[in-house]
Protein backbone atom coordinates (compact mmCIF):
# COMPACT_ATOMS: atom_id res chain seq x y z
CA UNK A 1 0.00 0.00 0.00
CA UNK A 2 2.83 2.35 0.73
CA UNK A 3 4.20 1.98 -2.81
CA UNK A 4 0.74 2.80 -4.24
CA UNK A 5 0.59 5.90 -2.07
CA UNK A 6 3.95 7.11 -3.44
CA UNK A 7 2.83 6.39 -7.01
CA UNK A 8 -0.39 8.32 -6.43
CA UNK A 9 1.50 11.27 -4.96
CA UNK A 10 3.98 11.32 -7.84
CA UNK A 11 1.10 11.42 -10.34
CA UNK A 12 -0.48 14.39 -8.48
CA UNK A 13 0.94 17.43 -10.33
CA UNK A 14 0.87 19.91 -7.43
CA UNK A 15 3.13 17.48 -5.54
CA UNK A 16 5.38 16.24 -8.35
CA UNK A 17 5.60 19.65 -10.04
CA UNK A 18 6.59 21.63 -6.95
CA UNK A 19 6.86 19.92 -3.57
CA UNK A 20 8.55 16.61 -4.33
CA UNK A 21 12.28 16.39 -3.73
CA UNK A 22 14.70 14.53 -6.00
CA UNK A 23 17.23 11.78 -5.41
CA UNK A 24 20.29 13.99 -5.77
CA UNK A 25 19.04 16.57 -3.24
CA UNK A 26 18.23 13.89 -0.68
CA UNK A 27 21.63 12.24 -1.09
CA UNK A 28 23.54 15.55 -0.99
CA UNK A 29 21.71 16.82 2.10
CA UNK A 30 22.25 13.47 3.77
CA UNK A 31 26.00 14.12 4.00
CA UNK A 32 25.42 17.65 5.29
CA UNK A 33 23.06 16.41 8.02
CA UNK A 34 25.51 13.64 8.90
CA UNK A 35 28.20 16.28 9.46
CA UNK A 36 25.90 18.39 11.64
CA UNK A 37 24.50 15.53 13.68
CA UNK A 38 27.52 13.34 14.29
CA UNK A 39 27.62 10.96 11.35
CA UNK A 40 30.79 8.99 10.86
CA UNK A 41 33.41 10.00 8.32
CA UNK A 42 32.66 6.85 6.32
CA UNK A 43 28.91 7.67 6.20
CA UNK A 44 29.68 11.19 5.03
CA UNK A 45 32.14 9.97 2.41
CA UNK A 46 29.66 7.40 1.05
CA UNK A 47 26.97 10.11 0.68
CA UNK A 48 29.37 12.56 -0.97
CA UNK A 49 30.59 9.90 -3.42
CA UNK A 50 27.02 8.87 -4.31
CA UNK A 51 26.05 12.51 -4.88
CA UNK A 52 29.10 12.95 -7.12
CA UNK A 53 28.17 9.85 -9.15
CA UNK A 54 24.58 11.05 -9.56
CA UNK A 55 25.74 14.39 -11.00
CA UNK A 56 28.30 12.77 -13.32
CA UNK A 57 25.72 10.32 -14.66
CA UNK A 58 23.14 12.92 -15.63
CA UNK A 59 22.64 12.97 -19.36
CA UNK A 60 21.02 15.21 -21.90
CA UNK A 61 18.32 12.62 -22.66
CA UNK A 62 15.92 13.82 -19.98
CA UNK A 63 12.42 15.02 -20.80
CA UNK A 64 12.03 18.76 -21.21
CA UNK A 65 8.83 20.72 -20.71
CA UNK A 66 8.70 24.41 -21.49
CA UNK A 67 7.06 25.49 -18.22
CA UNK A 68 9.82 23.85 -16.18
CA UNK A 69 12.61 25.13 -18.44
CA UNK A 70 11.20 28.65 -18.02
CA UNK A 71 10.90 28.13 -14.25
CA UNK A 72 14.62 27.29 -14.14
CA UNK A 73 15.46 30.31 -16.32
CA UNK A 74 13.44 32.61 -14.05
CA UNK A 75 15.26 31.30 -10.97
CA UNK A 76 18.64 31.89 -12.62
CA UNK A 77 17.69 35.44 -13.58
CA UNK A 78 16.27 36.22 -10.13
CA UNK A 79 19.20 34.70 -8.24
CA UNK A 80 22.01 35.38 -10.72
CA UNK A 81 24.39 37.18 -8.33
CA UNK A 82 23.87 34.69 -5.50
CA UNK A 83 24.46 31.73 -7.83
CA UNK A 84 27.67 33.26 -9.19
CA UNK A 85 28.90 34.13 -5.69
CA UNK A 86 28.15 30.60 -4.50
CA UNK A 87 29.86 28.74 -7.36
CA UNK A 88 32.99 30.91 -6.99
CA UNK A 89 33.07 31.04 -3.17
CA UNK A 90 36.61 30.25 -1.99
CA UNK A 91 35.48 29.63 1.60
CA UNK A 92 32.13 27.76 1.40
CA UNK A 93 30.29 26.90 4.61
CA UNK A 94 28.42 23.94 3.14
CA UNK A 95 29.56 21.30 0.67
CA UNK A 96 33.21 22.39 1.00
CA UNK A 97 34.16 19.14 -0.76
CA UNK A 98 32.96 20.62 -4.07
CA UNK A 99 35.56 22.24 -6.27
CA UNK A 100 34.56 25.84 -7.03
CA UNK A 101 35.19 28.02 -10.04
CA UNK A 102 38.00 30.50 -9.62
CA UNK A 103 36.73 33.22 -11.94
CA UNK A 104 33.54 35.23 -11.57
CA UNK A 105 33.53 36.30 -15.24
CA UNK A 106 33.70 32.69 -16.47
CA UNK A 107 30.79 31.82 -14.18
CA UNK A 108 28.79 34.81 -15.48
CA UNK A 109 29.34 33.79 -19.11
CA UNK A 110 28.31 30.23 -18.32
CA UNK A 111 25.16 31.22 -16.44
CA UNK A 112 24.08 33.65 -19.17
CA UNK A 113 24.46 30.91 -21.79
CA UNK A 114 22.53 28.39 -19.70
CA UNK A 115 19.70 30.91 -19.16
CA UNK A 116 19.57 31.52 -22.92
CA UNK A 117 19.35 27.77 -23.55
CA UNK A 118 16.49 27.43 -21.06
CA UNK A 119 14.51 30.04 -22.99
CA UNK A 120 14.26 27.48 -25.81
CA UNK A 121 11.52 25.81 -23.75
CA UNK A 122 10.71 22.26 -24.87
CA UNK A 123 13.93 22.21 -26.93
CA UNK A 124 16.26 23.51 -24.19
CA UNK A 125 17.98 20.18 -23.49
CA UNK A 126 18.47 19.44 -27.19
CA UNK A 127 19.90 22.93 -27.70
CA UNK A 128 22.40 22.36 -24.88
CA UNK A 129 24.12 19.71 -26.97
CA UNK A 130 23.53 21.10 -30.45
CA UNK A 131 23.59 24.91 -30.31
CA UNK A 132 26.91 26.69 -30.74
CA UNK A 133 28.48 27.94 -27.54
CA UNK A 134 27.96 31.64 -26.92
CA UNK A 135 30.66 33.97 -28.22
CA UNK A 136 31.72 34.72 -24.63
CA UNK A 137 32.27 31.02 -23.90
CA UNK A 138 33.72 30.13 -27.30
CA UNK A 139 36.45 32.75 -27.04
CA UNK A 140 37.65 31.63 -23.61
CA UNK A 141 41.03 29.93 -23.36
CA UNK A 142 41.10 26.19 -22.63
CA UNK A 143 41.88 26.95 -18.98
CA UNK A 144 38.99 29.43 -18.73
CA UNK A 145 36.62 26.93 -20.37
CA UNK A 146 37.69 24.35 -17.80
CA UNK A 147 36.94 26.87 -15.05
CA UNK A 148 33.49 27.60 -16.55
CA UNK A 149 32.92 23.83 -16.66
CA UNK A 150 33.69 23.68 -12.94
CA UNK A 151 31.15 26.46 -12.34
CA UNK A 152 28.51 24.44 -14.21
CA UNK A 153 29.22 21.31 -12.17
CA UNK A 154 29.18 23.29 -8.93
CA UNK A 155 25.84 24.90 -9.75
CA UNK A 156 24.38 21.50 -10.67
CA UNK A 157 25.68 20.07 -7.41
CA UNK A 158 24.51 22.94 -5.20
CA UNK A 159 20.96 22.98 -6.57
CA UNK A 160 18.53 21.67 -3.95
CA UNK A 161 14.98 20.48 -4.61
CA UNK A 162 12.42 21.70 -3.61
CA UNK A 163 14.24 24.59 -1.87
CA UNK A 164 15.49 26.21 -5.08
CA UNK A 165 12.96 25.02 -7.65
CA UNK A 166 10.72 22.11 -8.56
CA UNK A 167 12.17 18.68 -9.31
CA UNK A 168 11.28 18.84 -13.03
CA UNK A 169 12.91 22.28 -13.40
CA UNK A 170 16.00 21.14 -11.51
CA UNK A 171 16.26 18.01 -13.66
CA UNK A 172 16.27 20.14 -16.81
CA UNK A 173 18.73 22.66 -15.39
CA UNK A 174 21.12 19.99 -14.13
CA UNK A 175 20.97 18.16 -17.45
CA UNK A 176 21.86 21.34 -19.32
CA UNK A 177 24.62 22.27 -16.88
CA UNK A 178 26.23 18.83 -17.12
CA UNK A 179 25.94 18.82 -20.92
CA UNK A 180 27.49 22.29 -21.24
CA UNK A 181 30.23 21.40 -18.74
CA UNK A 182 31.20 18.41 -20.90
CA UNK A 183 31.16 20.51 -24.08
CA UNK A 184 33.49 23.07 -22.53
CA UNK A 185 36.28 20.58 -21.85
CA UNK A 186 36.26 18.74 -25.19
Amino acid sequence: YLQKWFEAMESFEPYSGRVMGDEYSWVATNSVFAKYFGGTESEIKVSEEKASRLIKNMSDSRKCQEKFALEAAAKILKNNDAIINDCTNIDPKSQPNLIRSGNVENAKHLLQYVAELLLNGDDAIDCASSSPLSHNLETLSAEEKHDASIAAKTIASRLCVPRDMSAPAAEILRSILVTVAARLVI
